[in-house]
């Protein structure tokens, strides 16, 4: 049985990471990329938008090819929530979790470099050469580099720019391979 990473794992190891900061900017930029995360993995619409400003983001998705097949941008939060709305009304989580992560911290906002993990349907998956059910579920791994510009005084995310690597694994799973993803 395949060994997949669990969100309580990847957020033990993020709390600690909060913990060991001694920058409190710096801690609370962790604490509104988790809050934003954590919302992505429960499909959490409202939740994902309390941490983002009123009218305007920055996003960018480049590289990636995975779920993303092209290069796209936007700048308005009705945007991000048109996004994250598509996402959340699927039947799997918009976002898994994280391992090998690494955090760096400027006056602007943070950066995040690691290998993201996730389970997706076959047809969610836009590159070749995988010849996929597209009903069927698939256990992916790839890099991740991103940068998220953050408002450190009003605690809110002003973006994402999200740099995805090629995959590292396409591997299929059950079903319940989700629970045992979200324990």
């Amino acid at each position: 049985m395949i060994e997949i990473p669990t969100v309580s794992d990847a957020m033990r190891r993020i709390n600690a990471n909060i913990g060991d900061l001694e920058n409190p900017r710096d801690r609370i930029m962790l604490e509104v990329y988790r809050d934003h995360w954590i919302a992505e993995v429960r499909n959490d619409l409202a939740a994902i938008m309390t941490t983002l400003p009123e009218k305007e983001v920055t996003y960018r998705f480049d590289g990636i090819g995975l779920l993303i097949p092209h290069y796209w941008e936007f700048k308005t939060t009705e945007e991000a929530r048109s996004l994250y709305q598509g996402a959340a009304e699927g039947d799997l989580p918009m976002a898994g979790p994280f391992i090998e992560e690494r955090w760096a911290f400027a006056d602007w906002g943070m950066m995040f470099e690691g290998i993201n993990t996730a389970i997706i349907r076959g047809k969610s998956l836009h590159i070749q050469p995988y010849p996929l059910d597209p009903e069927g579920y698939y256990f992916i791994r790839w890099r991740s580099m991103s940068s998220h510009p953050i408002d450190v005084e009003r605690r809110l995310m002003l973006g994402e720019h999200v740099f995805g690597g090629k995959l590292m694994d396409v591997t299929a799973v059950e079903r319940d391979a989700v629970d045992r993803m979200l324990a």
